[in-house]
């Protein structure tokens, strides 16, 4: 029975007769024609209504028996087969080669992945260090989407205002005087181009980093902040132990200088005439005491004299010669006491001799000086201390930067992406916090954020990824909004994995655009497409699974020649293996020739 069929009621008489053209085969099946085969043309004639309905009935009638027959017969057909056709599907096929065409195109291995368009640099301006109690926004001097440049007053808190400057050291520390170090020596660049020099304090926050801070204050109507509430005080009562210490210095000096200038006239003269005077009363003491002793010695001869005559005289009495005896006695004492006073007398007045003398030798020495000049040094010693003091009080006081009243943007001018926007006590729900590497304020709430630099994309590289991508590989990216690619480089990947916000774990890698994007880009998330190796030139490629390796380590294909029936040994040829991607993996025949596009390489069986 043929597959399909046309089925025609014949309208012309009630037997049913019917003409037809062709090769067609008709049959009657219920007063109605059946027409199987591919009739050309079928002639009817007019049929009153009422009898055309009969008929039509009859023919849907037929046409529905037929189309049971016909699938009956078809689903038979199925079920019945022959003893070989039976045993033809119960065994397996034949085994044949699994093949498939070697092509040449450009082989390409990329990562695609998602990043986020973010400023370069964003900065906190958040509440300085020197507000006391709850902070207030007191002036605004910023809005978003405005430009800040160098020593532009973005805000004021509590009365107190926040600068920004150019730098590439976020700030972390008040900066005071006496401190160095790299914020100090680009605070002092930053001021030198707002007009004021600070070359001469070289890295130190010394005589001129202060005057200029101090100036930049002012001119902005702001008192600067000193580093303590007594300063002044200590200054003056520094300054003025100096003054005392000098007033010391100064009389020691006098002191020195008299002492230096040696006797004056009138005291050589009393010394020379003092000495004279005990020559003089030398030369007189030797000569009474000589005279005294003569004397004496006269004295003691005449007393012998009488003692002997009236020793000798016999008309004498015991009595007379016991007074002359006493006589002669007492003259031998005098004269005795004589020479004694002459001794004593004449050493005195030697003595008094040899005072005088030293004392005119003395004056006419050089004058010694070294009690005064002791005093002296130690005089300067203490003025030195007290300057010292002064010195170092006024090295570390002064105009100071309280860590927030500046902050530092590597580039300016810098975009405001966050503002408040009222004045008043800042609302608890602000958080203090540094966003995208930015600096942290050091105490208080956000009250701005500044965006420095140009755009760049940020993302997270999944660690399976991480072999495939290096710092310095192109990368295409897709605003998908515009449809726009925008040609980047890899700057810099993270060596440490981090987790992401969608909780995956990888590298945190940064994307620098070749040019700068647009800035209404900031925010959105972009496809980012890595080409991480690529054949540049159209080559032979195969899939993966074709591509097998021997013991030794070669790399080998194995192609069917071509006409070879599909389960003919297939040939082995030995090719060198390049990159792999999507499925696919570059390959290079071993020998010239021995391999072309086309080729029919085995993949399975």
């Amino acid at each position: 029975m043929t597959a399909g069929f046309i089925v025609a009621a014949d309208p012309t008489t009630a037997s049913g007769a019917a003409d037809v053209v062709g090769d067609a085969h008709v049959g009657d099946v219920g007063g109605g024609l059946v027409h199987v085969g591919p009739a050309r043309t079928v002639t009817t004639d007019y049929e009153p209504p009422a009898a055309n309905r009969r008929r039509r009935r009859w023919w849907l009638l037929a046409a529905a028996v037929l189309v049971l027959v016909a699938v009956g017969g078809w689903v038979v057909g199925q079920q019945v087969q022959s003893a070989d056709q039976a045993a033809s599907q119960a065994a397996p096929p034949a085994p044949s080669w699994i093949t498939v065409g070697v092509e040449r195109r450009v082989l390409a291995q990329t990562v695609i992945s998602r990043g986020d368009v973010r400023p370069q640099v964003s900065i906190l301006v958040g509440v300085p260090s020197s507000i006391e109690g709850s902070p207030v926004v007191t002036a605004i001097g910023v809005a978003v989407g405005d430009a800040v440049t160098e020593g532009t007053r973005v805000m004021e808190v509590s009365g107190r205002p926040v600068f920004v400057l150019t730098g590439d050291v976020p700030v972390y520390r008040s900066l005071k005087p006496g401190m160095t170090g790299a914020d100090v020596a680009q605070l002092q660049a930053a001021l030198t181009r707002l007009g004021c020099d600070t070359t001469t304090d070289a890295a130190v926050y010394a005589g001129a980093t202060k005057a200029c801070v101090a100036k930049m204050y002012t001119d902005a109507g702001y008192e600067p902040v000193p580093t303590s509430a007594t300063e002044a005080a200590d200054l003056a009562a520094a300054g003025q132990a100096i003054v005392d210490a000098q007033a010391g210095v100064d009389s020691a000096q006098l002191a020195l200088d008299n002492a230096a200038k040696g006797p004056s006239d009138a005291e050589t003269l009393a010394a020379s005439t003092a000495l004279k005077a005990a020559k003089r009363g030398y030369n007189d003491a030797v000569a009474s005491s000589d005279a005294a002793v003569k004397l004496a010695d006269g004295n003691v001869t005449r007393a012998q004299a009488e003692f002997d005559r009236v020793n000798g005289d016999p008309t004498s009495t015991p009595a007379a010669v016991d007074a002359a005896q006493g006589d002669l006695d007492a003259a031998i004492a005098a004269a005795a006491e004589a020479r004694r006073t002459r001794t004593s007398t004449v050493a005195a007045a030697l003595d008094s001799v040899t005072l005088a003398q030293a004392a005119v030798d003395e004056l006419a020495k050089d004058p010694d000086v070294s009690a005064e000049f002791t005093a002296l040094g130690q005089a300067l010693a203490a003025r030195d201390r007290a300057q010292a003091t002064f010195d170092a009080l006024q090295n570390s006081t002064g105009a100071i930067i309280p860590q927030g009243e500046v902050v530092f943007a590597p580039s300016l001018p810098a975009r405001v992406q966050q503002a408040v926007t009222t004045l008043g006590p800042i609302g608890a729900d602000t958080q203090p916090g540094a966003v995208d590497g930015g600096q942290t304020a050091a105490a208080g709430a956000e009250l701005a954020t500044l965006a420095a630099g140009d755009l760049v994309v940020s993302m997270t590289l999944r660690a399976g990824d991480r072999g495939l991508v290096r710092v310095g590989m192109g990368v295409e990216l897709l605003d998908e909004q515009s449809n726009t690619n925008y040609p980047a480089t890899i700057t810099s990947i993270a060596d440490a994995q981090t987790t992401g916000n969608d909780g995956q774990a990888g590298f945190a890698m940064v994307i620098t655009p070749d040019a700068p994007l647009p800035d209404d880009l900031s925010g959105i998330n972009m496809r980012v497409t890595i080409t991480a190796a690529s054949t540049e030139t159209p080559t032979l490629v195969v899939p993966v699974a074709a591509v097998s390796s021997a013991a030794d380590g070669s790399t080998n294909v194995s192609i069917l020649p071509a006409g070879a029936a599909s389960d003919a040994d297939p040939v082995i040829v030995p090719v060198i293996a390049g990159i792999s991607a999507d499925g696919f993996v570059s390959i290079e025949p071993a020998v010239a020739g021995g391999l072309a596009e086309g080729d029919r390489v085995v993949v399975g069986r």
